[in-house]
């Protein structure tokens, strides 16, 4: 499977219809300007003046927006107006002193009215009154004041008709009205965009926005500044200057929420662009938020489509063709031709993306072929037919037909004499690919090396790993192992690179997944040379997927800056976690109206705090090392028998690991498929899953290590992908479960011990039991297990029911003489990656996955009695990599976890509890030795419950 390089993107006009702004100027956002006038001797021996009264107002809709807060009203007259003010205020709206009928809808706290001016309106007035106190909010309004002219030459330039729109645009921009000058002198610059003259069109639109800023023309300027900053990143990749064109929006910010909103829209492309998903998310987030408060109904969804444009990159294909196909049937009929065009060609590159991820392969050719028509037509966009010309390209090879493909990029080709860098890339790749496909090596090779030089100059990294996978693959097929070896690493280094970039809980595991295939084939390339060496590229890249979430044994690495920026991170972090669950307490007394209101405000509040840690781990994820060497052996006890199983070109491959060295199998693909509503999306028939029938997962993962089995005393697990999800412990063996044969643990083959030492006499230990007061067995467990660590000489201190809160257990788990953490309670799985996963606490609150990996240190020994604690759920193609409570446990600094990976009933919960604590020196034993003696009682006691579900855990 080929890594798609990235999206070959629709160039979308960068000169959007005018947008339609005003401020939060003096007044905007006007917040406790209370206008409580007085004067003179009136206000001698006046009782105190109540606080202001707090009051939000933004505009949108202007057809301009001039400095001091006047509004240039659009040509229909109609704007928007979106006001917040205190529940018990009385808020109006006035068109010259004449009330406006209140008729707004309810967003985001707030209420947006659209308000129809009539011709000579001069004044819109927002007032409201509560509690004793008065503000308000005054802008003035002004007749629409673009020349005929300019709106004639606007429509010759998206009509094609370039010299009419110039020659008109020209005379203009001699006017001796400086508005209407540069005004003419910015749509001059598009023309030049629209000839391909980048160079001619950037001095235009300097001294267009120059003059924009001189005139007070503030959401002119706007606009030019968003055209500039598109023209340098898409012509050029100048992702410096694209970024400082924005950034000198930024003091007047505050007086265009419009262009605020829009603004961070086209500052999403450059971090996009740079490969920057983290950012890109954040800042379409707060665009989208922007719009929605706004009314800003077409910029939303180009947000929205370019959402999905980040989804798609992090591997999330099907979820970004939902959200493409909720974008088409909301598009508006009369929409402009290049909208319909744009969306049109992302729908056939996010069919490519689908079939790539192992999804249903759903053709979309014919999205691109209405696309094509639409930009040599009514949309004439050569760059944007270059586009759909790649894609179209692209979908000939997935089809395998290697003459359509190099018809269609020669077509490419002609419309776009000078590509830009990204689409020079693709067009390489593609050639590589035509070359690959029949045979040529040696071509391929060239071609590869050639995307590899012009990637570097162009600091994209999907190139650069495109341009490694494909040097590899050219370098094996000459027979030069060797040379092939060290493409597919340094593919691999660039892979470790990319996966910082990939924020927590937004797919980072499906994003890795696109980026597996230089590990598969590396690790199958080794398997026929040297096994040992094959295991180490297999563990090699587990640890890099891993890096950005461990951060114990990093802060030794960071400088003094750095250090500081991470302790202030995780401060931050901390203290919006514990004012939310401290709101969160007070939700039993809200209306249900407030409580629908104060959740969905919650769920923004969520994502930011998620963002906090997220940041913090990337700070840290700068100081990750390097992994160990790819022949080093990992570290194990004497008669323990590692098995690691990784995905190679075809299928699986399974090694097993001991003391004295490595075994390695290709494993073949079972005849026994699991029904196909129960495989994974994507998975064929044959694949290897959990839903395959346990007698043909035993034969096709252990019987090819029959005697090294037979002879272990002890057996760890490393599974990836959909082979997470296996009981290996419950499979079966010599007519028995596997467990029965030995102690089975899984490992998540962090670097360090597999197990840090047992806990001695006198160590504490932490009960937390049943704390949302509706567990009784939970409260049953909480007293035998404080009782039976009490007989081991630990010192027990217990936290149940309403006692058990975020701050109490967060403090608990993080004192140093803390060894041994028993949870009886509810566990929840949840979210992407696992991230929004948790324990349940008192009074509303709950300790998360971003609250685990933020601990400064975690207990030696965990036990989590509560559903899905072990839970993770990589889908087919996910990097498998899955993350849950027990998982982050360990990524914490545990040394070793026992947790149920999937629902479990009560009674069997307490029935393992109770064999698993009943025994003396459970403080001493490992986890998976103990572990296995209470699944054999339950096993006896009740064979048909599910004693296989808790697993033992170790780093």
């Amino acid at each position: 499977m080929a890594v798609l390089l990235g999206p070959a993107r629709p160039v979308v006009d960068p000169a959007p219809r005018r947008a339609r702004a005003i401020p939060r100027t003096a007044g905007l956002a006007l917040l406790g300007a209370a206008l409580l006038a007085c004067g003179g001797d009136a206000c001698h021996g006046a009782a105190p003046e109540p606080p202001p009264l707090p009051l939000e107002v933004e505009l949108a809709g202007c057809g301009a927006l001039r400095a001091g807060g006047v509004c240039e009203l659009p040509d229909d007259g109609t704007i928007r107006v979106w006001v917040k003010a205190p529940a018990q205020a009385r808020a109006a709206l006035a068109l010259d002193g004449t009330p406006v009928a209140p008729a707004g809808v309810p967003v985001q706290g707030g209420v947006l009215t659209h308000v129809r001016a009539p011709d000579g309106a001069r004044e819109l007035a927002v007032t409201a009154e509560g509690a004793g106190a008065r503000a308000s909010f005054r802008a003035r309004l002004l007749p629409p004041s673009a020349a005929p002219a300019l709106k004639q030459a606007e429509a010759l330039r998206r009509q094609g008709k370039l010299d009419e729109a110039a020659a008109l645009l020209g005379a203009l921009s001699s006017s001796p009205d400086p508005a209407t000058r540069a005004l003419a002198t910015g749509k001059l610059a598009r023309v030049d965009l629209a000839r391909g003259r980048v160079e001619d069109a950037i001095p235009r639109f300097e001294e267009a926005i120059r003059s924009h800023r001189a005139e007070g023309r503030i959401s002119d300027e706007f606009l030019d500044r968003f055209a500039l900053s598109y023209a340098l990143l898409y012509n050029g990749r100048r992702f410096t200057e694209a970024r400082e064109a924005l950034d000198a929006l930024g003091p007047l910010e505050a007086s265009h929420p419009e262009g605020r909103a829009m603004k961070r829209y086209y500052a999403a492309l450059v971090s996009f662009e740079t490969g920057d998903l983290r950012s890109a998310l954040r800042q379409l987030d707060a665009s989208a938020e922007g719009a929605e408060r706004l009314g800003m109904r077409a910029h939303l969804r180009h947000v929205q489509q370019q959402r999905a444009d980040v989804l798609q990159s992090l591997g999330r294909a099907g979820e970004a063709r939902a959200l493409l196909r909720e974008l088409e049937a909301s598009t508006p009929p009369d929409a402009p031709p290049c909208e319909r065009a744009s969306l049109l060609n992302d729908l056939g590159w996010n069919a490519l993306h689908v079939a790539e991820a192992g999804g249903p392969i759903e053709d979309g050719r014919g999205a691109l072929e209405q696309a094509l028509a639409l930009y040599g037509g009514p949309c004439p966009k050569p760059a944007n037919k270059a586009n759909a010309l790649t894609n179209l390209a692209l979908t000939a090879l997935r089809a395998r037909d290697p003459a359509e493909a190099r018809a269609r990029l020669d077509e490419a080709r002609r419309a776009v004499p000078s590509p830009d860098a990204r689409l020079a890339l693709h067009w390489l790749d593609i050639e590589g690919r035509i070359a690959l496909g029949r045979g040529d090596g040696a071509e391929a090779l060239r071609i590869y090396e050639r995307l590899a030089r012009l990637a570097e100059l162009s600091a994209l990294a999907h190139g650069r790993y495109r341009a490694a996978l494909g040097r590899g693959e050219a370098l094996e097929a000459l027979g030069r192992l060797d040379e092939a070896d060290g493409a597919y690493a340094a593919a691999e280094s660039v892979r470790g690179e990319l996966g910082l970039l990939a924020p927590l809980g937004e797919g980072r595991g499906t994003f890795l997944g696109r980026f597996e295939e230089s590990a598969r084939l590396r690790v199958d390339l080794l398997l026929r040379r040297d096994p040992a060496r094959a295991l180490g590229a297999a563990r090699r890249s587990r640890a890099r997927a891993l890096a950005a979430l461990r951060w114990s044994h990093r802060l030794a690495s960071l400088g003094a800056a750095e250090r500081a920026r991470w302790e202030g991170a995780l401060a931050a972090y901390r203290r919006a976690r514990e004012a939310f669950d401290a709101d969160s307490r007070q939700d039993w007394q809200l209306a249900a109206d407030e409580l629908e209101r104060a959740t969905a405000a919650r769920q923004h509040r969520s994502q930011a705090i998620r963002w906090m840690l997220d940041e913090a781990l990337a700070v840290l994820g700068r100081a990750e090392p390097e992994p160990a060497d790819d022949g080093a052996l990992p570290a194990l006890g004497e008669g323990e028998l590692m098995l690691v199983y990784h995905r190679v070109r075809d299928g699986w491959a399974g090694f097993a690991v001991t003391r004295a060295g490595v075994a390695a199998r290709r494993l073949a693909a079972t005849s026994a498929a699991a029904p196909a509503g129960e495989r994974p999306a994507g998975a064929p028939a044959g694949e290897l899953t959990a839903a395959t029938p346990a007698g043909a997962l035993s034969a096709a993962l252990l019987t090819p290590f029959r005697e090294s089995i037979a002879a272990a005393r002890r057996l760890r697990f490393v599974p990836s992908g959909a082979l997470e999800q296996v009981d290996f412990h419950a499979l079966p063996w010599s007519g028995a479960p596997l467990v029965a044969h030995a102690p089975v643990t899984y490992g998540m083959d962090l670097p360090g011990p597999s197990e840090r030492a047992a806990p001695g006499a006198g160590g504490g230990a932490l009960v937390v039991a049943d704390p949302r007061g509706d567990l009784s067995a939970a409260r049953r467990e909480g007293e035998l297990v404080a009782a039976a660590l009490a007989g081991q000489g630990l010192r027990v201190e217990r936290l149940s029911g309403g006692a058990a809160t975020h701050p109490s257990l967060r403090d608990a788990l993080e004192r140093p003489s803390l060894e041994v953490f028993h949870y009886a309670g509810h566990g929840a799985f949840a979210g992407r990656d696992g991230w929004d996963s948790s324990l349940r606490l008192a009074a509303g609150g709950e300790l998360a996955v971003g609250d685990v990996l933020a601990l400064q240190r975690a207990p030696a020994r965990v036990v989590l009695s509560g559903c899905d604690t072990a839970r993770t759920a990589p889908s087919a193609g996910d990097a498998g990599l899955g993350l849950g409570l027990a998982q982050a446990f360990l990524l914490a600094g545990a040394g070793s976890i026992i947790a149920a990976a999937r629902p479990v009933d009560d009674a069997v919960a307490e029935r393992m509890m109770a064999a698993l604590y009943g025994g003396a020196g459970f403080a001493t034993a490992d986890a998976g030795a103990r572990l296995r003696e209470a699944a054999l009682a339950v096993m006896r006691a009740a064979p048909s419950s599910d004693w296989a579900s808790f697993r033992a855990l170790v780093p």
